[in-house]
Formats: structure tokens, C-alpha cells, sequence
């Protein structure tokens, strides 16, 4: 029985060969769609969940009492709680990026230096906690001085020879330190949250000398927040008795936080929250998670539609075949069970020709997404076993539903090819085009307004200028000459042609500030003040003018001021949103009047707001600190032949920093860069639109073909008598042309109602005019128009005798 099913669903899948294309096309274009996408909820979902103790693993957070969250904790937090709190296996900190700086290695080739953005302080028992295979090694780093490098770190700094054992120079913002490597570990995987290449001992900054003047780094101090916290829970002990526990010791330890919270967030949830009014911080987006399984059912959906719609209209072509199979003593439930293997053969084919365009399109996907996926990413959790449940039910709901249709025929009626289409089926067609048009139009309007976004972020006015700066990394390797150096390295580079204007400063624009504290308040301080955050910068007196920032009141540091420092200086310079957070007024007698922390500070300027960071957020307040910074050299310089002016800016560095890597960036690429995610969502939707509308308008291209056919006499008599190929064309379109049009009116009020809700997301949004939204429709019902149009222009300009030979 089923060979014989099979040998018959080959047979009529071969002889209807244009719907079968077509079929086959919408089908494998939906799958392959559905399969990218999957992809990227894949990986998302499994971030961090590949670690073994992940279901007793949790990251501490504030959690404050207008529901907002700060996963930074002090590092002293975490001993307290390893002694005090009880359920508690292990207590690991981990302070990201503290330690970055230069790596100096002294090898048979002589000395290499290295500069590293991924240096992190850590404690012993890392490795036992966290699930990052050791390759080499013991994976201790109790002892001061002691660091654990990544595999391919470790190939950078000594080649094939083992690097246990081995010593290394590690010059950061605590001096210049010398290390012993320990441990050779794998590279941390992509999907992890955790992410370093150097481990360095915790226990070595308990030394004061080695924290070379910064004590906010101590690991047993509980004022700076600059850490993360993983508690490792024991087997049998209670989260929530835990947390209570830690909150009562915050409490304790912390008087001021007596109204918050010490939350424990599980693992599993860092990178992806389980609900949107989750009240931590994630490393991933939820919204963007929703998003692309969103767009991935409905593109599959699509095809499903396209499928239903095509066989339902196919159908009166088998009403003879129904009813001759019926009269010789065909049930119904052989007659669907014929239907149904045509579908899960046509269906298994589309598959087959999917997973083909995946293996093609997988680099183009990759490039876009910024990740390396593959089909593989599926394999965890159980992502393979939903995709072929999705499949199968898809498989029997939609060719159960034609096989219902079609063996509900009446065998007389249908011999004598009486029977039309009944139960619905027409209006059912006609619904499933108008939904399939909608999501499309939903689509493109929400591309457009997307890009329309993107647009104003890139190119909105950022209150200071990023064009034509390029930034470069200023030296690390800490020596008593090294200030002296900074300021000749300043003032030979402004003597070069094509350089405008050099600043120093420890941070720059784009990428983050220095440090953020509370504490700070007016001279007139009212209840909470102290606990309202600054983002601080420490620059010099050429910072503001060589990024085009305005200012208000008052001026710039002088140079008196950069060479004492801030700590002596007791100057700043604050931005408005600082200005009104301190409680003063807008006016120029702010001049002169003092900032309390800790001592007072005099202001000696305010600039205007300007978005130092990316316009998905507020413009914080800053606070300004002058010094001879040396973290970043910032040029203005005159565009064109960029290379050889960095290739001289490099020659002049190496003159004063002989030991250190040149680094350099362009500043409007660093602002660029924040919007990342928005470009990978644009081009995911241009992508879900473009084959959203195609699939839909190979669904409407198969039905024109089947009315072309059902009224091809109709065409032509009425081209007999006189019509014209035009109107006949429009006969033809006008059924199909006002299905779209319903779906236009539709959608837009649903395009328009989900897309500013998503422009809410950003602290500053384009407008959204009626007119991106129609435009959106329009583009949809223009391309269905010339779909239409173009099959009813071919059935309209053929020959009639031809069509009316046999009447």
C-alpha cells in the first residue's frame, strides 16, 4: 500500500511540474530561512550552559529598590560571604579587564611585547567552579604572581614549547609585574560570558606594593564596585536561604545599601532572561531572541500557506480521480492517507533542498550575524527533536487539511465534474493570501523603520565631533620617564603637517569612562544625593577642543593643573546632566561653587551634554578630572592618504615607546560599532522581507496561473469580442490585487503599533511618519501587481481559437 501511495504521489507531483516548482521553492526558501535563524536562537539559548555546575551557579547583583540591578559588587563582598553564609561551595571573583595591558615575553628571539584587552583578575578554584578544560597544568593560582593563559595565548607568547612553568612581564595600570604561568587552559568557547585569555592571581593585589597606589583595586575592600561574584551553590543547600542570608550580611557589611537587595542570578539566565520583566542584567537580548523566532515561524508559516492555497485550488483538477477512486470502494481515509504521503514526500524534498541552501548561504550568514554558526549549533539542547516536531505537524496539519478537502467530494458530482469547492475553501484561500501579505508588509515597513533608526543614530548630531580622529593606545610599560615621554611624544606629533590637534585622556568617546562612583554632592545636599552616579573621565586641557565640545560656563584645565592632577588640583569640570543631578542652576555663577567628595572640588567649567557613549542611552552625568593622561592619544587630523600618516604617527610612537604595541583606531568606527546589533537585525529583516514577499508572491504567481487556466475559455470569447489585453489583465488581477490591498489596510495599524514600541527601546528615536509605514504596503502591493500581472499578461495575449477549438 504505501509503495504503491508513493509510485502515485511521484506520478501527479511530475505531472503538475510548475505547481510542484513552485511548491517546492516556497517550501525549501521558508525551511532554509527557518533553519538560519534557528541557528542563532541555538546559540544564544546554549551561553553558558555548557558549564557542569551551571544548575548551581549564580552571579551576584544589587538588586535596588526601584528595581533596577548592578551586577558590579566589591571585591571584599566575596570572602565575607565564603565565611559568614552558609549553602556556599565556592565563592570565585573575577574582576574583567582590571589587568589589561602589556605582555612582555623574553624568548630565544629576543623580547616580544603584547598588548591585551582580556586580562582579568581571578581566584583559586576558578577552574574547579567554572567548566574550561585545563590542558596544561594544575590550575591553581592561590599564590601571588602566579597566571593561567589561554591556549591560544599561549601559542602567541612561546610557539610549541610549554609554557607552564614559564615567566612573563605583565605591565598594567599596578606597574610592571612579573608572572609565573601555572596553567594552560582551552580557549574560552564563543557562547561563554566569561571571556579572558590571562588569569592573574587575586591574591597578588593584596599586596599593597603590588597595587602600586591603587587600593580601590584590594581584594578585601568593599568600597570600589568593580568585580563580578559567582557563588557556587552546595548540592542540598537553598538559593533563596542563600540569598537571604547574603542580603542580612550586605546589610551588615554595608549600612548605606540597607534598603537593596543581594540577588542571585542563575547561570543559565546571564545571557538570556527568561521573561522581560526580569530585574537582572543579561549579556543578550531577549527582545532580539523574540524577534528571530518570530520571523522564523511565520516565514515557515508562509509556506505551509503557499502550500494549502496551491493544493486546495489544485484540486478541481482531481475531482474525476476522486470521485472514479470513491465509486470503486476508496475510503476516505485511503484517499487522505494518498494526499498526506504526497505532501511529506514533497515536503522531505524541500527539506533535502534546504539544508542544501543553508550549506550555501552559512558564510553570508556568519558574516552578517558576526558568529561562526553551522547546523551543528542545533545540536544542543533540543533543538533537532522541535524542528522535526515543528515539520511533522506542519507535514500532517497542512496536508491533512487538502487531503480533508479533497476526499470530501460527492463521487457523482464529482464524476460529472459538478463539484466546486466547498466547506470554505475558497474563503479560506482568499484569508491565508491576506495573512500571508500582511506578515510580509509587516516586514518591510519593519526593515524600513529599522534602517530609518539606524540612520538617525549614525548620523544624528553627537554634540561633539568623530570624524577624521584617530585614537591611538598610549603605553603601559610604567617607567620614570614615562610622563616625560607622553608630553614630547604630544608635542613632536603637533608638529607634524597633517595633525591639527593632539589630546590625551584615560578613555575615550564611544568606549566607556574611567570609572563610575556615587558620593558626590553640592554644596547643598538634599536626602539621596549620595547615592546618585557620575561617570568620571580624567583628560587634559586639550580633550574638549580637539572633540569640538562646547562649552557653556567657564573653560578648560589649564596646564598648571594637568601636572599636579586632580587628588592635589582639587578642580573639575562637570557636563550639564551633572550640573542639574548637583542640584545647581543654569547659570554661569555655578563658576567657582564646589562639588563635595571627599574634599571639595572647585568647577572650573561646564560643557555642553554630548553623547559620549552610543544614542541607546542617556547621557549620564560627567565629571571631568584633569591630569597628563596617558591611556589614549587622541589627532585631529586631515583626511586622505591615511595609511602613510599612520605609518609616520607609528614611527614617531616607537621613538618614545620602543617597548610597547601600536594600536590605533578611528573614532567614528569605535561609534559605528554600537550599533552593531541594529545592522545584524536590518540585514536579518531585509532578508525575512525579502523572502517573506517572494514566498507569498509565488503562492499568488501559482494561483494566477490556476485562475489563467480555469477561464482560459472565458479569455478567449471576451478577446473575440473585443477586449483588450489590458482589460484582461485587469480582470484576471482584481480578484488577487484586492486581497493585498485588504492586507495593506490591515497591516499598516499593526506595523505602526509594533514599531514604536520597539523605537521606545532607545533613550533618542527618529519620528515614525505615516507615510515609511504605507510606504512599506505599497512596495508589497506594487511587486504583488507586477506578479500578477505578468502571468495574466501571458494568459490574456494568447491565441483564443486555441482556447475555444474544442467548443
Amino acid at each position: 500500500m504505501l509503495f504503491n501511495h508513493i509510485k502515485i504521489a511521484f506520478r501527479n507531483l511530475w505531472r503538475n511540474r510548475a505547481f510542484t516548482g513552485i511548491n517546492m521553492l516556497g517550501l525549501g526558501l521558508g525551511f532554509a530561512v527557518f533553519l538560519l535563524l534557528a541557528q542563532y536562537v541555538a546559540f544564544e539559548w546554549s551561553a553558558n550552559r555548557f558549564h557542569q555546575n551551571a544548575s548551581r551557579l549564580y552571579r551576584l547583583s544589587y538588586l535596588y529598590k526601584d528595581g533596577k540591578s548592578n551586577y558590579y559588587m566589591p571585591p571584599g563582598i566575596g570572602p565575607a560571604l565564603k565565611s559568614n553564609v552558609a549553602g556556599i561551595e565556592q565563592c570565585i571573583r573575577i574582576g574583567e579587564g582590571v589587568g589589561n595591558g602589556v605582555i612582555t615575553v623574553d624568548g630565544p628571539s629576543g623580547v616580544k611585547a603584547f598588548r591585551e584587552d582580556g586580562i582579568s583578575f581571578t581566584d583559586d578554584g576558578f577552574f574547579k567552579t567554572f567548566s574550561f578544560p585545563v590542558l596544561q597544568g594544575s590550575g591553581a593560582l592561590s599564590q601571588p604572581q602566579t597566571m593561567a593563559i589561554s591556549a591560544g595565548a599561549a601559542k602567541r607568547y612561546f610557539g610549541d614549547a610549554p609554557a607552564v612553568g614559564k615567566q612573563v612581564k605583565v605591565t598594567n595600570q599596578f606597574g610592571s609585574t612579573t608572572y609565573t604561568v601555572t596553567t594552560v587552559f582551552q580557549d574560552m568557547p564563543a557562547n561563554s560570558d566569561i571571556r579572558s585569555d590571562v588569569l592573574l592571581s587575586y591574591s597578588t593585589l593584596k599586596s599593597a606594593a603590588a597595587r602600586n597606589g591603587n587600593d580601590w583595586a584590594d581584594p578585601d575592600a568593599l568600597g570600589s564596585e568593580y568585580a563580578f561574584i559567582y557563588v557556587l551553590r552546595q548540592q542540598n543547600a537553598s538559593a533563596d536561604n542563600i540569598s537571604s542570608q547574603a542580603t542580612r550580611l550586605l546589610h551588615r557589611l554595608k549600612p548605606d545599601n540597607k534598603n537593596d537587595q543581594m540577588g542571585f542570578q542563575p547561570m543559565a539566565n546571564l545571557h538570556i532572561a527568561p521573561g522581560f520583566d526580569y530585574p537582572y542584567q543579561t549579556y543578550g537580548s531577549l527582545v532580539l531572541i523574540t524577534a528571530f523566532v518570530s520571523v522564523a515561524v511565520l516565514i515557515i508559516l508562509i509556506a505551509w500557506i503557499n502550500y494549502i492555497n496551491l493544493s486546495t485550488a489544485q484540486a478541481l483538477n482531481r475531482i474525476k480521480e476522486v470521485g472514479v477512486r470513491k465509486v470503486l470502494g476508496a475510503t476516505r481515509w485511503q484517499l487522505t492517507s494518498q494526499y498526506i504521503t504526497e505532501t511529506v514526500l514533497l515536503t522531505a524534498v524541500s527539506f533535502i533542498v534546504a539544508l542544501m541552501a543553508v550549506v550555501l548561504l552559512q558564510p553570508l550568514y556568519n558574516s552578517i550575524t558576526g558568529k561562526q554558526l553551522s547546523l551543528a549549533v542545533l545540536n544542543a539542547g533540543l533543538f533537532w527533536p522541535a524542528i522535526a516536531a515543528l515539520m511533522v505537524a506542519g507535514t500532517l496539519l497542512a496536508g491533512g487539511y487538502v487531503a480533508w478537502v479533497i476526499s470530501s467530494y460527492n463521487p457523482a458530482r464529482a464524476i460529472a465534474r459538478k463539484e466546486v469547492l466547498t466547506m470554505g475553501g475558497l474563503t479560506l484561500r482568499k484569508s491565508l493570501v491576506v495573512f500571508q501579505f500582511i506578515i510580509s508588509m509587516v516586514f518591510i515597513t519593519a526593515t524600513l523603520v529599522l534602517y530609518r533608526q539606524l540612520q538617525f543614530m549614525q548620523h544624528h548630531d553627537l554634540g561633539m565631533a568623530v570624524a577624521g580622529r584617530v585614537v591611538i593606545t598610549g603605553p603601559s610599560v610604567i617607567n620614570s620617564s614615562q610622563m616625560d615621554n607622553s608630553v614630547a611624544f604630544e608635542n613632536e606629533a603637533k608638529q607634524l603637517p597633517f595633525v591639527k590637534q593632539v589630546a590625551a585622556s584615560n578613555n575615550i568617546p564611544g568606549q566607556g569612562y574611567n570609572f563610575s562612583t556615587a558620593g558626590i554632592t553640592g554644596e547643598q545636599v538634599n536626602p539621596g544625593d549620595e547615592k546618585k552616579s557620575y561617570a568620571m573621565l580624567i583628560v587634559d586641557n586639550q580633550y574638549f577642543s580637539t572633540y569640538d565640545i562646547n562649552f557653556k560656563y567657564g573653560k578648560a584645565f589649564t596646564p598648571a593643573m594637568l601636572e599636579h592632577g586632580w587628588p592635589k588640583t582639587k578642580r573639575v569640570i562637570l557636563n550639564e546632566a551633572a550640573m542639574k543631578q548637583l542640584g545647581y542652576k543654569d547659570e554661569s555663577s555655578i563658576i567657582g561653587k564646589k562639588v563635595k567628595w571627599g574634599n571639595d572640588f572647585e568647577v572650573v567649567g561646564v560643557v555642553k551634554d554630548y553623547h559620549h557613549l552610543s544614542l541607546h542611552e542617556q547621557i549620564k552625568p560627567m565629571i571631568f578630572l584633569p591630569a597628563v593622561a596617558d591611556g589614549y592619544f587622541t589627532f585631529k587630523v586631515d583626511a586622505g592618504n591615511m595609511p602613510a600618516k599612520i605609518a609616520r604617527l607609528q614611527s614617531l610612537y616607537q621613538k618614545y615607546f620602543p617597548a610597547e604595541p601600536f594600536t590605533y583606531l578611528f573614532l567614528d568606527d569605535v561609534y559605528d560599532n554600537q550599533y552593531k546589533s541594529e545592522r545584524q537585525l536590518g540585514h536579518i529583516f531585509i532578508g525575512a522581507a525579502g523572502t517573506a514577499v517572494l514566498i507569498a508572491c509565488l503562492g499568488l504567481l501559482g494561483l494566477a496561473m490556476f485562475a489563467a487556466r480555469q477561464r482560459v475559455k472565458e479569455i478567449g470569447i471576451r478577446k473575440l469580442l473585443g477586449a483588450s489585453v489590458i482589460d484582461l489583465v485587469n480582470l484576471i488581477s482584481f480578484d488577487f490585487l484586492k486581497l493585498v490591498l485588504l492586507a495593506l489596510l490591515i497591516a499598516t495599524p499593526i506595523a505602526m503599533l509594533m514599531m514604536s514600541r520597539w523605537l521606545q527601546s532607545f533613550a533618542y528615536r527618529t519620528a515614525m511618519p505615516w507615510w515609511l509605514v504605507g510606504l512599506g504596503g505599497v512596495l508589497a502591493f506594487g511587486i504583488a501587481y507586477a506578479t500578477v500581472a505578468l502571468q495574466a499578461y501571458k494568459a490574456a495575449g494568447a491565441n483564443p481559437i486555441k482556447s475555444l477549438r474544442n467548443d
